[in-house]
């Protein structure tokens, strides 16, 4: 008997300190939060193409690996590193020639086309014009961009994450007090960023002049949704 009893007292104590650790747990308040860093950019990232075309396959291979070796040779006169010239798409099509021609050629290329993709990171952002003309005059077919961002945004992210935490809390503690409560801690915190590149403007003083850019500045943005806990 009196080990049943002991057993019993045991069962009744392990339920009766439920209630106790729900109440402890508090309310939960759900808030957000963003902040925003602005910087000025430091570097530079243009993406380029070169498409060749030939009747052979090995031709145009030929001929546009003929092409990017020159492009990477002027790049590198520029200060350039070829690590910094990343290839991001490649493609070899053929387009057969048809045995009888339209009467009216809208200037359709036939035979093998070879299609290279690739974007050249700017180190020193002043050069970003200069490097866009290098790659036209040593055989690019087109510049289909030019972003301008920050060789480093750890910084500028932990930053806008602080000011998103603060404004989070804030808007919890106007909750709470509201309520009669007080914030006690944190259960947990959701993030999420966010950030748009500053598109160029491009600036021509006159002819046969460098082609130049002009940026703005760089704004990285984050986005917190913390659960925050409030007691009395």
């Amino acid at each position: 008997m009196k080990r049943t009893f002991f057993c019993l007292l045991l069962t009744l104590g392990v339920f009766g300190a439920q209630p106790v650790a729900a109440q402890a747990a508090g309310t939960e308040i759900t808030a957000s939060g963003s902040g925003s860093v602005s910087l000025p950019p430091d570097m530079a990232t243009i993406s380029a193409a070169v498409e060749t075309n030939a009747e052979n396959a090995n031709d145009a291979i030929a001929q546009n690996n003929a092409r990017y070796e020159r492009i990477v040779a002027a790049l590198a006169g520029e200060g350039v590193s070829r690590s910094d010239i990343t290839l991001s798409y490649y493609n070899v099509n053929y387009n057969p020639r048809p045995q009888v021609m339209p009467p009216n050629p809208t200037g359709e290329r036939y035979g093998y086309t070879v299609s290279r993709n690739f974007s050249v990171k700017v180190r020193k952002i002043g050069s970003a014009g200069r490097v866009s003309d290098a790659c036209i005059a040593a055989g690019a077919t087109a510049i289909n961009g030019v972003t301008f961002g920050l060789s480093n945004p750890a910084s500028a992210r932990g930053e806008a994450t602080q000011k998103a935490v603060a404004e989070a809390r804030a808007n919890a503690q106007a909750v709470a007090a509201a309520a009669g409560l007080q914030i006690s801690s944190i259960k947990s915190i959701e993030l999420g960023a966010g950030g748009a590149a500053p598109a160029p403007m491009m600036r021509v003083a006159a002819a046969n002049a460098p082609t130049e850019f002009d940026q703005s500045n760089v704004n990285v943005t984050v986005f917190v949704t913390v659960v925050f806990l409030a007691g009395p």
